[in-house]
């Protein structure tokens, strides 16, 4: 199961490497990145080098993010994801955000453009981040962190500085389905920091807030994926649910995870980030939802390989 932990403060931490030299966080913290002491024979150990695939993101031990948006069922992906594993599960720490927070202060103090850090920033913030992350560990009595985070995906980006040793799962949901689960979640309309800015564009028509935000959250998702191929895995909440050790093998494998025991029965949702199958009902009504908007979501159900969306005419 999950453990939510208070935003701020008390925020927590990745997996801890139990080797010689002490007890911290896998994929950091450490020397911040380029910072490494010289390896035997004078040469600069990478942190990408550090589990022999020298691949940013192919860290068989650093921190994973399963980055996703609301009524995705994207913690359900998360719990079966961690079966079986040393995964300390936890969503909504406020880690993620606030190291980008920490990151623009730094740009600011020093006086930088762009979205590289200093070697001083990221000390400083892996610093930070590895004391948290460590009593949450400490705290799980697991290994390895594992954070669902529904916050815009290029958040995740100066974490990922951070510990380049990251692992991202990004996971779909039909745009339907996740219309479908956040009407049934707020019968009475839509609301909350997240969603109210679509609500606004669309005063009275939660169909269209929902089909909105579930547009630019595919969007913003789907180009951290391109931004961050080696590190970045998909998967669609359908699949899993329907056959979680095939659909979950290859992200296992690539995250170091080894297999799941079996295809059993997808756990119940728990939380506010949980969704399960929403109850069946007919297709989405045309006339709720702009046509630009329209043509936007079958446009993104046909890059993730959904069938078009069916749409009730009037």
């Amino acid at each position: 199961m999950r453990r939510r932990t208070p935003a701020v403060p008390g925020h927590p931490a990745p997996a801890l490497d139990r080797t010689a030299g002490g007890t911290q966080p896998a994929g950091g913290p450490g020397p911040a990145a380029g910072d490494q002491p010289p390896a035997a024979g004078g040469s600069e150990s990478r942190p990408a080098e550090r589990d022999g695939t020298g691949a940013p993101g192919g860290a068989r031990n650093g921190p994973i993010l399963v980055l996703s948006y609301a009524h995705s069922g994207a913690g359900q992906v998360q719990e079966m994801l961690a079966a079986g594993t040393g995964l300390a599960c936890t969503s909504s720490t406020g880690i993620v955000p606030l190291a980008a927070t920490a990151a623009e202060a730094w740009h600011r103090v020093e006086g930088q453009t762009g979205t590289a850090m200093s070697r001083l920033a990221i000390s400083t913030i892996r610093g930070l981040l590895t004391a948290q992350l460590a009593v949450i560990l400490a705290g799980s009595g697991k290994s390895r962190w594992c954070e669902l985070v529904t916050a815009p995906p290029g958040a995740a980006d100066p974490f990922l500085q951070v510990f380049p040793q990251t692992g991202f799962v990004c996971v779909h949901r039909s745009c339907a389905d996740v219309v479908r689960a956040g009407v049934q979640a707020s019968p009475w309309g839509v609301y909350g920091p997240v969603l109210m800015p679509y609500f606004l564009s669309y005063p009275g028509n939660s169909v269209a807030a929902l089909a909105a935000y579930w547009v630019s959250s595919t969007e913003q998702l789907l180009a951290f994926e391109r931004a961050n191929a080696g590190a970045a895995h998909r998967l669609r909440y359908e699949d899993v649910r329907a056959g979680p050790g095939q659909a979950l093998a290859a992200v296992r494998a690539a995250l170091g995870l080894g297999k799941a025991a079996s295809d059993g029965a997808p756990p119940e949702p728990s939380g506010p980030d949980a969704a399960g199958p929403p109850a069946p009902g007919p297709a989405m009504p045309a006339e709720a939802i702009p046509e630009p908007l329209r043509e936007r979501i079958g446009r993104l159900h046909g890059e993730l390989g959904y069938p078009p969306p069916e749409w009730v005419m009037p």
